[in-house]
């Protein structure tokens, strides 16, 4: 099966709909009408694409099957419960990051898992992170501005944890540019006092060194780290969008409780749906008035019901409730663990660290929604449930990213 235009077809059509979000944001050049277009233009090529990868259904896990039937059984239920079928629902519903689009994410768990797919993935992932910092450079205000900062960096920069963690196989400069994406997003999260993204993100320069540290040790990784680290504290601290000091609202941040409010009204809200949740659609009253902006270039309107709320966990409890909280978790939490303890390989391990800090970040902010990153964690889970990967030897696996392009005729027939 041709797997490698599929692939980059799916990549590149998401990697749009990101773009165009920061884009407009930031520039407001696209119309409503226009934007919506080319948003369901992206998103069709995407789903298309979506067709041809989504083809690996032979489970080797007897639980996974198990705890995947009831938990695509009970998504339907949530879609079916948030279902609308007038016009403006409809658009909203395809428009939205956060509702119909992040039931159909977990489907990735079914993602081609040959090795020559898996490095030709890690391969993209590195060419979003050239493309990151290149667009840095030329537009620093994609990073230093709140309103587009997250949708910009998570979607093209979170992919370079992931290569980071398999640092082992891959190339010098490779090595190099995920490490720098990984710098240049920390700065940006720091000087936006985006807590969640300074976690996830240190995580991965953290847990990257400490999973090779043995093998890199020796190609004096260490060495050029404080080189990485000061390169992407000076692009940062060179550009006139920068206050006095980097870490000046995160100082402010790190005791100030801005959720509390809307936590509080959630559980006051979901009395009655404590074990269902309200469905892919459902609201609670937490009213917040002003409207307009805020220091951060971020707009927000007038509303009394709210249909997101900044914590993974509580968004997968007002759609779903206990219920659904309890089999998201009983579907990824073992993928880690099986990812992290039980296999014979880092590209394994990698992956299980991926999904656990994804699900740590979960309790910060973590948000399911309509972006790589999330289905980044979808394909790992499929990764560390396959045994027969869990049992390949790290030989084997550096051999695929050496000989790449010795397996790339397997991608095309």
């Amino acid at each position: 099966m041709e797997i490698k235009k599929p692939l980059y077809l799916f990549i590149i059509s998401f990697s749009l709909l990101a773009c165009l979000r920061v884009i407009n944001r930031e520039f407001s050049v696209l119309n409503a009408a226009t934007f919506t277009l080319v948003f369901l233009l992206s998103l069709s090529v995407s789903l298309y694409a979506l067709t041809k990868l989504i083809n690996e259904f032979n489970l080797e896990s007897q639980y996974l099957k198990r705890i995947l039937a009831v938990f695509f059984f009970y998504e339907l239920i949530i879609i079916v419960r948030g279902l609308s079928f007038d016009y403006n629902s409809i658009k909203d519903l395809l428009q939205s990051d956060y509702t119909f689009w992040v039931y159909l994410i977990p489907l990735f768990i079914f993602f081609d898992k040959r090795l020559p797919t898996l490095v030709l993935l890690t391969d993209i992932l590195y060419y979003l992170g050239v493309f990151f910092l290149i667009a840095c450079i030329l537009h620093p205000s994609f990073i230093t501005k709140r309103s587009t900062a997250e949708i910009f960096i998570h979607p093209f920069a979170f992919g370079c944890g992931f290569l980071l963690l398999n640092a082992r196989y891959l190339s010098k400069r490779k090595r190099a540019v995920a490490l720098l994406a990984l710098l240049v997003s920390v700065a940006s999260f720091a000087f936006l006092a985006r807590r969640n993204g300074i976690v996830s993100y240190t995580g991965f320069i953290l847990a990257g060194l400490a999973l090779n540290a043995k093998n890199l040790n020796s190609s004096k990784f260490f060495k050029i780290l404080p080189a990485f680290a000061a390169i992407a504290i000076i692009i940062l601290l060179n550009t006139d969008t920068l206050p006095e000091s980097l870490t000046k609202r995160l100082n402010q941040r790190l005791t100030e409780d801005s959720r509390s409010y809307v936590v509080d009204n959630l559980f006051a809200d979901m009395e009655d749906n404590i074990v269902f949740g309200k469905g892919m659609n459902g609201y609670y009253y937490s009213p917040m008035g002003g409207g307009g902006e805020n220091e951060d270039g971020i707009e927000f309107s007038i509303q009394e019901y709210r249909n997101v709320i900044e914590n993974g966990y509580l968004q997968l409890y007002l759609n779903g409730g206990i219920i659904y909280m309890v089999l998201f978790v009983l579907v990824l939490l073992p993928a880690a663990l099986l990812g992290i303890f039980k296999s014979s390989s880092q590209f394994v391990q990698a992956s299980g660290i991926l999904i656990f800090l994804w699900l740590v970040d979960m309790f910060i902010f973590g948000l399911p929604r309509l972006t790589l990153q999330y289905v980044l964690v979808w394909i790992c889970a499929g990764i560390c449930y396959k045994k027969s990967l869990r049992d390949t030897p790290d030989e084997e696996i550096s051999d695929a990213f050496l000989n790449y392009k010795d397996y790339e005729d397997t991608l095309v027939h």
